[in-house]
């Protein structure tokens, strides 16, 4: 999986944010099936990692990654473990180590010896023995010793000292945005779902770890957040809850108002996976759709989009798959095909005016690419069965990579970054929104020009997810502050 998934909590730590498994690939082995499998050996040597080499884990030195090799946002490291610049003066040679002028005094011959050597007038001590027997100024601790030895001021760290806003931490917020209500996240919260409201409900998932238990909870109606005191569904299928099974939970929770939707992968050939669909009017209706490489997911009328490997019984790989909710039972089929360029799953997120953003990892560019796709021409899909070509529709002009989508009104939010070496953890630049216009009766659509949200300053506040809240953004934040979640709206 060359994307990274979003909105998470500390305990799921973003299956999402250093999370890096590739859907493409084929997985058989006993120990690993992939580089991703490999992520419970603990932390490699410095410059090395732990790879999946004929399906066993192996130390391998750290190639230089593509910029979608990265994982979800809640794993990634935070600032703190960038090497700052006062460890790099710290691991300078300090002034101590060189020759001092004490040194070089206390070694020449002093004035005391060689008046201490003429014959004198008696048995007084002379004045040049006196000299000569005193503590020169070689042998006092020279400023250069204690240079040296005084701690120095390398592991401070900048962001203990970073003046904090109590909502956005050390993030700057545009002109054109205000932030509204803000909640804290309780910390065992996973990623986050909201109903389309009036009322906004919101649901999130909470993992044991790769081997579980995995639960969707309630976190209450918004800006009311707090964690269910019981699961509402068991996220892994019946066939997937034995002690050794080993879960990848992707990184979102839909909700059409009605159900709510979230998955997991596992590693195999195709990573088979399973969707959970709770239903929250009638929840005897919940069930578990097969959908082996699912990443993301949508709400359109009548349908989640996924962006995976297959749905039920369809399977025409890499591709944008639709879950019919409008029927009973269920309907799946292949709505989106991907370019031959797609080496990766990709984001999805959709707007208020019905636009969706699809999108794939390029092994063109190795970013994150995404596609604005009618309304008109989803709905044709989901109807005919015949699949809209994504990349064939316009095109966000990001400018670099990015890590997370959610709708915004009746545009898109993203958030942009890269991969930094030394350790290639993710470094995001901003938050940014494109505005979508539709035209021709829903049939076309115009991609505004790329609008900053949220921009960092530092590495101190971390933007650790995002999803839609009606028409503004809900983006999950962390910092020295502790995770929360932030309501950002546009300024009328």
């Amino acid at each position: 999986m060359k994307t990274e998934r979003m909105i998470s909590g500390r305990k799921l730590a973003l299956v999402l944010t250093t999370f890096a498994m590739a859907l493409t690939g084929t997985g058989c082995g006993d120990e690993c099936a992939d580089d991703f499998d490999c992520r419970d050996q603990g932390a490699p040597p410095e410059g090395q990692r732990y790879a999946c080499v004929e399906q066993r884990c192996e130390l391998t030195p750290i190639p230089v990654p593509d910029a979608g090799t990265g994982g979800d946002a809640g794993t990634q490291t935070d600032a703190g473990t960038t090497v700052d610049a006062g460890t790099d003066a710290g691991t300078s040679t300090d002034a101590g180590t060189q020759t001092d002028a004490g040194t070089d005094a206390g070694t020449q011959t002093d004035a005391g010896t060689d008046a201490g050597t003429q014959t004198d007038a008696g048995t007084t001590v002379d004045a040049g023995t006196d000299a000569g027997t005193e503590t020169d100024a070689g042998t006092e601790p020279d400023a250069g010793t204690d240079a040296g030895t005084e701690p120095d001021a390398g592991p401070v760290d900048p962001c203990l000292s970073a003046t904090y806003d109590p909502k956005l931490g050390t993030l700057h917020l545009a002109a054109e945005f205000v932030a509204g209500e803000s909640a804290a996240l309780p910390a065992a919260a996973g990623p986050v779902g909201v109903t389309p409201g009036p009322a906004y409900s919101l649901f999130t998932v909470v993992s044991g770890g790769s081997s579980g238990p995995h639960a969707l909870y309630s976190l209450g109606t918004w800006p009311q957040v707090s964690l269910g005191t019981a699961p509402l569904y068991d996220v892994a299928a019946p066939g997937d809850r034995a002690p050794s099974a080993m879960l990848f939970l992707n990184g979102f929770v839909e909700s059409d108002g009605q159900r709510v939707l979230t998955g997991y992968t596992k590693s195999g050939t195709g990573y088979p996976g399973s969707l959970a669909v709770y239903d929250s009017v009638t929840p005897a209706s919940s069930t578990y759709v097969p959908a082996p490489s699912n990443f993301t997911a949508g709400v359109v009328p009548g349908a989640f989009l996924i962006n995976g490997g297959g749905l039920d019984t369809v399977s025409a790989g890499l591709a944008i798959y639709a879950l019919r909710t409008d029927t009973t039972p269920f309907t799946s089929l292949k709505v989106g095909t991907l370019p031959s360029i797609t080496g990766g799953s990709g984001f999805t997120a959709v707007a208020t005016n019905g636009v969706a953003m699809l999108g794939y990892f390029s092994d063109d560019t190795f970013t994150n690419v995404g596609h604005a796709v009618a309304p008109a021409k989803i709905d044709a899909a989901l109807r005919t069965g015949s699949p809209f070509i994504v990349a064939d529709e316009p095109a966000l002009d990001v400018g670099s990579n990015f890590v997370a989508a959610a709708g915004q009104g009746t545009g898109v939010a993203v958030l942009r970054g890269d991969y930094v070496p030394p350790n290639y953890n993710f470094a995001g630049t901003d938050v940014s929104r494109f505005a979508f216009t539709v035209t021709n009766e829903g049939g076309a659509v115009t991609v505004g020009s790329r609008q900053p949200v949220l921009t960092y300053v530092n590495q101190c506040t971390r933007v650790t997810g995002m999803t839609a809240i009606g028409a503004d953004l809900l983006v999950s934040l962390d910092d020295k502050n502790g995770p929360r979640l932030v309501r950002i709206q546009q300024v009328q």
